[in-house]
């Protein structure tokens, strides 16, 4: 079968920007772009407003003891909930922001030792991706970190930042099975395990 996953040739000038503006601010800051694209059939599209929250370029790596074949996951209290009426401790992989003048492998060693006390030897590149591109401006580099964390655990995080985080070394089979019964529900780590299963063999 021919592929149909061919990305449509695409830069800036198909975008005609009319503004930009910066409509919040808080932990991040939420943008208002007002524009019209080219689409599909060569036409320019009527003028869209669109709001996007961003925060920042973040990094997420899971860390992976190939001699144990197990992960380390960290619990922490998430505000998404809130919206929701619920009351959000996430399972999650590691993770943190970009820094100016650090690269995504840099700020996945930092913030594992930082919140879950893993010295990792190897960093992995998985994949880059935009979390909800819709109207979240977060784009995210995930790594799986490899070393020996047979003696990982229990809790971590930066007072300053008003972190209070729980690490736990768990077998990578448990945490493919607490996909499928929902106690991890972020979309991250649920990628990272899932790519972590089907390429494990590979890593050295």
């Amino acid at each position: 079968m021919e592929s149909r996953l061919i990305p449509t040739p695409r830069s800036l000038a198909d975008i005609d920007l009319r503004s930009r503006e910066v409509i919040g601010r808080g932990w991040g800051k939420i943008e208002r772009f007002i524009f019209r694209h080219r689409r599909f059939g060569g036409e320019w599209s009527r003028e869209i407003t669109r709001d996007v929250y961003t925060i920042a370029e973040v990094v997420n790596v899971l860390p992976y003891d190939p001699a144990l074949d197990a992960v380390v996951l960290i619990e922490q209290f998430r505000t998404c909930g809130l919206v929701w009426g619920e009351a959000t401790w996430l399972f999650e992989a590691v993770a943190g922001i970009r820094d100016e003048g650090e690269t995504p492998e840099e700020v996945a060693r930092r913030e594992a030792e930082e919140e879950a006390g893993c010295s990792v030897t190897s960093v992995h590149p998985v994949t880059s991706v935009w979390s909800s591109p819709g109207g979240y401006g977060e784009r995210a580099h995930l790594f799986i970190g490899m070393g020996d964390f047979s003696s990982v655990g229990g809790l971590h995080g930066l007072a300053e930042e008003d972190e209070d985080i729980r690490a736990v070394l768990v077998s990578l089979a448990e945490a493919h099975a607490a996909i499928q019964d929902g106690r991890i529900v972020d979309a991250k780590t649920i990628l990272l395990i899932q790519w972590l299963m089907l390429n494990r063999q590979n890593l050295a």
